[in-house]
């Protein structure tokens, strides 16, 4: 069956427009593209594959040996001698090796998957930065909108007698340098844009669209204890595998024994009857004997690698329920900020900033305390603004201290 025309074109260009329109993105679809496509984890996954592969020759028996011995003197006499070896261990040093393997194999799991905790960490500290920076540009602009406006106000009324010309000037060249002050806010998006595309494994000049703003919730998230970390667990299968390292040593405390069997001809003069030929079938045993390297020594040091890593594992659990707490508390000391100059201050500097142009036009105020009035509710916008984007920032950090990147706020 023939597929219309206008229908391959209709899919082309539903294709195109798909390709070319930048994914809405909010936090949680950020650090989940970072997961799925960055290139520092693309590589960092390869830890998997090469342990799997240990796996495949780890535990074995060694490959036997193949040995000959050929001696001859006069009259044709001598003697051949062709014998396989096998080598086998007198321990578990086999099991022990292959259950090292398998920890090995869960070690490197964990290890991706704890890149892969603070690779989604970092994008969602890029994506917060990203829409800060545009905040800040929004903000601006709205600030030199209510600039113009007033500059354009105080020029109409000098056209009607009223005001000064200076004013005027004044009024406008405050208006310009808040423009002006854009250029250095759209040089901030570009960064965190190409932060992000970075973490995102996509090129720096990459379009994105962002869904989510800096609104505060109405409270923050319940302190709990930490979750599932990769870390956490991957401290704990290190103190496991020391101790498998600790019994590996120890039943490599004896070289593996040697068992063989071996086809031996000969020939060799026996008087009076002459040249005999003599075949002979043996087996051989080769044990080692450990006068010299005992492995004492070794042992040693797998004992003392292992208390080292369990005092690292107590160490880090230490650390992460302080990173997790401490993380709360900064949580919540910035929300309360973050609360008091949004409610507050931001609508008390703008019912000012009113009050003020109003009495400037009835003449009870210079316009210098105009433009104070109207800094300072700048200066309050702009901290309001970082207060909040530092609040989900470090909301990020708790929910990666805990271990529970899926959170919802």
């Amino acid at each position: 069956m023939k597929v219309p025309l206008v229908v391959w074109v209709i899919t082309l260009l539903a294709t195109a427009v798909l390709q070319a329109s930048p994914p809405a993105l909010d936090a949680e679809t950020a650090a989940k593209m970072a997961r799925t496509d960055n290139p520092e984890l693309a590589a960092a996954r390869n830890l998997i594959a090469e342990a799997e592969a240990r796996t495949f020759s780890t535990g074995r028996l060694s490959n036997p040996e193949l040995g000959t011995e050929i001696a001859g003197g006069q009259d044709f006499e001598g003697r051949v001698s062709i014998g396989i070896t096998q080598r086998f261990p007198l321990t578990g040093r086999l099991r022990f090796e292959r259950e090292l393997s398998a920890l090995e194999l869960k070690m490197a799991r964990l290890e991706v998957k704890e890149r892969e905790r603070q690779i989604e960490v970092a994008a969602r500290a890029a994506f917060y930065e990203l829409v800060a920076a545009r905040s800040s540009i929004a903000l601006a602009r709205e600030q030199t909108a209510l600039s113009d406006a007033f500059a354009k106000s105080i020029d109409e009324g000098v056209g009607q007698g009223f005001g000064s010309k200076l004013d005027a000037e004044q009024a406008q060249l405050a208006a310009d340098t808040q423009r002006a002050s854009q250029d250095a806010l759209r040089s901030e998006e570009i960064e965190s844009a190409a932060r992000l595309n970075t973490l995102l494994g996509r090129p720096a000049d990459s379009p994105l669209a962002t869904k989510e703003s800096l609104d505060l919730p109405k409270a923050i998230p319940g302190s709990r204890p930490v979750g599932t970390r990769a870390d956490l667990q991957l401290a704990e299968l290190a103190v496991e595998a020391g101790a498998k390292e600790v019994s590996l040593a120890k039943a490599t405390r004896w070289d593996d024994v040697g068992v063989g069997i071996f086809v031996e001809g000969e020939r060799f003069r026996d008087e009076p009857e002459g040249i005999e030929p003599e075949a002979l079938v043996g087996i051989q045993f080769s044990v080692p004997l450990p006068f010299w390297q005992n492995g004492s020594g070794k042992v040693a040091e797998r004992e003392a690698a292992q208390q080292r890593k369990s005092q690292q594992l107590a160490a880090l659990r230490f650390a992460v329920r302080n990173e997790a707490l401490s993380a709360h508390q900064i949580m919540a000391a910035r929300f309360q900020s973050a609360m008091q100059l949004t409610t507050k201050l931001v609508p008390a500097a703008v019912a000012q900033v009113s009050a003020s142009e109003a009495a400037y036009r009835r003449g009870e105020l210079n316009i210098q305390t105009v433009f104070l009035a109207r800094e300072r509710l700048a200066a309050i916008e702009a901290a309001a603004l970082e207060a909040r984007k530092n609040y989900f920032q470090s909301y990020s950090q708790w929910i990666g201290a805990l271990g529970d990147l899926s959170t919802k706020k």
